[in-house]
């Protein structure tokens, strides 16, 4: 889920800033320890600091600075090697990549208006995305199939990961400023539940919705669809009527 995501990627980022809070701690403490105890000037203490915690600076024989010297080496030298091993291991991981990725939709999402909502994100819903793309429309997929999502993202499209039948989902795809919906889940008892949902967030929504059995028709009208497609229907006719007698 994408919420699921952003949390990974807050908590990532969160571990990461007080690794570098306390990076930097060990720094300051041995630079103004140093500097102060010795009587030197701090760019000579950083030198210092930084050689000890690289294991090549000559110990100080006696005194406070060898205590300190000590303390970097076993406690700051273990932690800033701990800090970068445990940045560049989120940063191979690729946490990074995919969540600053997902922020970056997630903004984009927060300032659609007046949009298209394309519930389900498959074959029919995915040409309806580059269909509209190519109109220069602005839109939102929902999609929970994480490879349909990765395939939307591919094409550059606006798309949400979880599922249409849950109202928070719709809420985050903007509803309540989108023009219209288009619910092309395969099942049309899906779609059904989705436009009720929708309806009850934006009742001026204008709804295109999918179906797949005649009798169903009527209720997706009921449940506030404007228009009805039937593909695999008209599909069947159109085949039917080009048969040769």
């Amino acid at each position: 889920m994408l919420a699921e995501g952003l949390n990974e990627f807050s908590e990532a980022k969160r571990k990461l800033l007080i690794l570098a809070v306390m990076f930097i701690g060990i720094f300051l403490f041995g630079t103004v320890s140093i500097a102060l105890i010795k009587n030197i000037a701090y760019e000579e203490a950083f030198i210092t600091t930084v050689e000890t915690l690289a294991f090549i600076h000559k110990m100080e024989e006696t005194g406070t600075v060898k205590i300190i010297q000590i303390f970097l080496l076993i406690f700051g030298g273990f932690f800033v090697w701990f800090s970068l091993w445990t940045s560049f291991d989120v940063v191979l991981e690729g946490h990074f990549n995919r969540h600053f990725k997902e922020v970056r939709i997630m903004k984009k999402i927060n300032q659609l208006k007046n949009h298209y909502v394309v519930c389900g994100g498959g074959r029919v819903g995915m040409h309806i995305a580059e269909l509209l793309k190519e109109k220069k429309e602005k839109f939102v997929i929902v999609e929970k199939a994480e490879y349909l999502v990765q395939e939307a993202i591919r094409k550059n499209f606006l798309v949400l990961e979880g599922d249409a039948l849950d109202e928070e989902m719709l809420v985050a795809a903007k509803i309540a400023n989108a023009k219209a919906l288009i619910a092309v889940l395969p099942e049309t008892e899906k779609n059904i539940l989705v436009i009720l949902t929708a309806k009850e967030l934006n009742p001026k929504l204008e709804v295109y919705a999918r179906c797949n059995k005649n009798e169903y028709v009527k209720k997706l009208k009921k449940a506030g669809a404007d228009y009805v497609f039937m593909p695999e229907l008209s599909c069947a006719e159109e085949i039917v009527s080009k048969l040769k007698k």
